[in-house]
């Protein structure tokens, strides 16, 4: 259940109300339903041929409480300023490829197919914080040096993806786990060897939703430290609650 993004749209994607349990948490509309109309037209046709389906209702009280949780961890001016909707879906595909979650300029797509298959609650919410961070990213770029994380990596390194994720995908080569090989590296997992923003995407979910052994990670392993030292400055330059204190909390 890899995540990856698609390429930036200049156009909002329309919100289509279809279903009533749809709904809106800390201002934010979050919709279960899926329609054609919650992708833009460009992601409907070839190649992207963008394609979802809608959760089960047997998910969305569920659904309901992880997006609740994900959201109350930002002050409401960030949300309101950066966060148009939140799309939970029981799948979504691209590339003919399926996809974790995706995110557009204003718009973060969650998938959620069960706690039986994989989609557990630190999964899902993982994945909002993930996509949230790369419209972060994009909404606030001199506040990220991303030549001197790219440094931080080891010498002679290369993001192995061309297509940012997606070939990593289709490779079978996404997996969120934390892996200490890697870490020594300088990387939490194998999918943030794909591209630059889905590593710092991966230090982001992290912080806010860490995995077990995150923090033992990055008093560890001096090339994560780093990172999640950038990472948390980004944070802290947007709103000045996002401390490492903050951060370190989220693992109680």
């Amino acid at each position: 259940m890899p995540r990856a993004i698609l390429p930036l749209l200049i156009l909002i994607p329309v919100i289509s109300w279809a279903d009533p349990l749809d709904t809106t948490i800390h201002g934010v509309p979050v919709q279960f339903s899926y329609t054609e109309l919650i992708f833009p037209e460009s992601w409907r046709i070839s190649p992207i041929n963008g394609r979802g389906e809608s959760l089960g209702s047997e998910e969305i009280n569920r659904s309901k409480h992880i997006i609740d949780k994900a959201l109350r961890k930002y002050p409401s001016s960030i949300l309101k300023t950066n966060l148009n909707a939140v799309y939970v879906l029981k799948s979504i595909k691209f590339y003919d490829v399926g996809y974790g979650g995706t995110n557009s300029t204003g718009d973060v797509y969650v998938t959620n197919n069960g706690t039986a298959m994989g989609y557990t609650d630190i999964y899902v919410e993982q994945t909002f914080h993930h996509e949230f961070s790369s419209i972060l990213i994009r909404n606030y770029p001199q506040l990220l040096d991303t030549a001197a994380w790219s440094k931080i990596n080891i010498s002679g390194f290369d993001y192995n993806d061309p297509e940012n994720g997606v070939g990593a995908i289709r490779k079978n080569e996404s997996s969120q786990e934390l892996d200490t090989a890697l870490c020594a590296k300088g990387f939490l997992t194998q999918y943030a060897l794909s591209g630059l923003e889905n590593d710092i995407n991966t230090v982001a979910q992290n912080l806010f939703t860490p995995s077990p052994g995150f923090w033992t990670i990055v008093d560890s392993f001096p090339r994560i430290s780093e990172k999640t030292k950038k990472l948390i400055q980004f944070y802290n330059m947007i709103d000045p609650a996002f401390t490492e204190t903050f951060f370190r909390d989220q693992a109680k």
